[in-house]
């Protein structure tokens, strides 16, 4: 299954991701997710039959410590770095559901000097 990479699906994953891109960049990132995507076609070549399944490259165990009731940051002194609070919660933008302009789905389109606009 070969994916084409396009500059709109390219777009499509800077928006995903919340990053501002440069028509320079664009054409950069085109080149370097179709050198990503042969080099794992060509791992999807290899014959792994023999190979064992594995979750980690290298051998690991947990390392547990001991759990410890200790003194953690009051409300007032997590929020006081807060770009945005309500005085009990941090305020983020919104990114799931709603419909919002600046949300998922919406059309993004990139300007001449990288920075985003609402389609």
């Amino acid at each position: 299954m070969a994916i084409e990479v396009t500059d709109d699906l390219v777009c499509h994953i800077a928006r995903l991701s919340r990053i501002a891109i440069s028509q320079d960049d664009l054409k950069e990132l085109v080149s370097h997710f179709e050198r990503i995507l042969a080099f794992v076609g060509e791992l999807q070549s290899l014959d792994t039959r023999d190979v064992e399944p594995s979750m980690f490259s290298v051998e690991s165990t947990n390392v547990d410590r001991e759990d410890i009731v200790c003194a953690s940051l009051g409300r007032t002194e997590s929020l006081a770095n807060a770009p945005e609070s309500n005085g009990t919660f941090f305020v983020v933008p919104r990114i799931v559901g709603g419909g919002s302009e600046a949300g998922p789905g919406a059309p993004v389109q990139m300007e001449e000097d990288g920075a985003e606009g609402a389609a």
